[in-house]
Parts: structure tokens; sequence; C-alpha cells
């Protein structure tokens, strides 16, 4: 599992550095518990890049944590 997830880190890392508009990264955290109390963090990524075949923007999110 910390393999797989350390390759997501390098496929991410390598589409941001060429898919952000100039440097706006947005980050967004949420926190929330079960019905027995546990409690869960994930924080995610969210950024707009153009498409290059249509000259379009989209919006694109990544999970950065979950735990």
């Amino acid at each position: 599992i910390i393999s797989a997830w350390q390759r997501y880190f390098m496929v991410l890392q390598a589409k941001l550095a060429i898919s952000i508009a100039p440097g706006w990264i947005s980050h967004m955290a949420n926190i929330w518990s079960n019905d027995n109390q546990c409690p869960f963090l994930a924080m995610t990524a969210h950024w707009i890049s153009e498409e290059p075949s249509t000259s379009t923007l989209k919006l694109k999110l990544a999970l950065l944590v979950f735990h």
C-alpha cells in the first residue's frame, strides 16, 4: 500500500508540474467521525488546468491524505 501511495504521488507531482494554472492550488480538509466516534481526515487539492486538445478549462482534484 505504501509503495502504491508513493507511485500515486509521483504521478500527481508530474501532472501538477505540467497542468497548473500559474501557481494556484486550493487545499481543503474535512474531518468527521463515524457512529463509533472513530475520527477520519481527508485533504484534497483543487486546481484549474487547460485541456490541450480543446483549449477549455477543467477543474482537477487530487486526494492528498485520508486517515
